[in-house]
């Protein structure tokens, strides 16, 4: 090949495909938790509303379990990075 030539660089990118369905996964998880909440919380207003307090604690806990969710899939639940290994040692 000469030097003048430039080398044809392929169409698709399969590596960034990945990511991007992870990302989706993520937001369309942290929507339906999201959601959730909300039904929990109109489900608390209108309890406390109806002086249904024996409700509000399971209520409260279950919007807990949410809040945990959510937290875990922002910070913890992510695509590992291509530079280390699942040992943690970094490839060459």
């Amino acid at each position: 090949m000469k030097s003048h030539q430039i080398k044809a660089r392929p169409i698709h990118n399969f590596a960034g495909k990945g990511r991007t369905a992870v990302a989706q996964a993520r937001l369309i998880l942290l929507v339906m938790v999201n959601l959730t909440q909300l039904w929990i919380l109109a489900a608390t207003v209108e309890a406390a509303l109806a002086d249904h307090f024996s409700v509000l604690v399971p209520l409260v806990v279950a919007s807990g379990i949410c809040l945990v969710v959510t937290l875990t899939l922002i910070f913890w639940w992510r695509p590992a990075s291509r530079r280390f290994t699942s040992s943690g040692y970094l490839k060459r």
